[in-house]
């Protein structure tokens, strides 16, 4: 398919598939928007920013900060998540926090005389979550999107001006529990389109990187199953290939071939080859 790459390390970003596919759409873009869970932190973490960084913005609180970082109301009652909706555990208890625990929000700016450059991490850990609601919004994807609009408008951006990175899988899994993996994965791939739609609204080019797998596949006390993710990320691929400004970046083998440090996560060395090629597009 003509928008999707598959992310290979032992080769220069520059030399790679994926930068060829996305270069003439995103690079040099203003606004870059990374949306994700701690995997997506460990990216963003990774990232070699290019521009002379003139302020900072951190949010102060990791796991329940969100809603003051992006400086939107909550809302007055916290309304409870459907079946088919996260968060699943911390969140759940504790309204208006993440389930993800190490993420947060953060935003690197550089001022010139040609406008304003910028990157922004935002946790969102769901397809579909109550996390984060407002009194505008009802989900975290809407909250999200609200803020990006904002942010772009307030530096006189448009929606052009916007790249977004975006992956959520791995914190879904945690909604299968009892549920059949047919059952799962259409509440997935449903609540997918939905964040998809929201984003397109805001994002001039929205990039998915696949989800990554695991390294206990059958362990009881994680959700994660790599068969279930396989499919996940195929059906993501479908759904992607409909969408005009859509394009799938595929690490899933890349990251088999890295060395685990948790079930999750990975050594650095993963992280920085796959920002490696962010920062080359920047």
């Amino acid at each position: 398919l003509h928008n999707e790459c598959f992310f290979r390390e032992d080769e220069p970003p520059q030399n790679g598939e994926c930068y060829k596919m996305l270069a003439p759409e995103v690079k040099s873009k203003k606004a870059w928007f990374f949306f994700g869970d701690s995997q997506m932190g460990k990216y963003f973490n990774a990232l070699d920013y290019p521009y002379i960084i003139t302020s900072k913005k951190e949010t102060d609180d990791l796991r329940c900060g969100f809603l003051d970082y992006v400086h939107l109301p909550r809302s007055e009652e916290w309304v409870y998540p459907q079946y088919n909706q996260g968060p699943a555990k911390f969140g759940r208890k504790n309204h208006f926090c993440s389930d993800v625990a190490s993420a947060g929000n953060r935003r690197f700016e550089s001022d010139s005389t040609e406008g304003s450059n910028f990157m922004e991490l935002l946790t969102v850990d769901f397809a579909s979550d109550v996390e984060q609601q407002t009194r505008y919004t009802n989900t975290t994807q809407e909250t999200a999107t609200l803020h990006v609009a904002n942010q772009l408008q307030l530096r006189g951006l448009t929606y052009e001006d916007s790249v977004c990175v975006v992956n959520v899988g791995l914190h879904d899994q945690k909604l299968c529990e009892s549920k059949s993996d047919s059952h799962c994965l259409v509440i997935y791939v449903t609540n997918v389109k939905v964040y998809l739609n929201l984003l397109y609204n805001v994002c001039g080019s929205i990039i998915w990187l696949s989800t990554t797998p695991v390294r206990d596949t059958h362990n009881p006390n994680y959700p994660q199953r790599n068969d279930r993710m396989e499919i996940m990320n195929e059906k993501i691929r479908e759904v992607l290939a409909k969408f005009d400004n859509g394009y799938f970046v595929d690490v899933w083998e890349t990251a088999l071939g890295n060395t685990f440090v948790d079930n999750a996560h990975f050594t650095q060395d993963f992280y920085d080859n796959v920002a490696g090629l962010f920062s080359s597009l920047m």
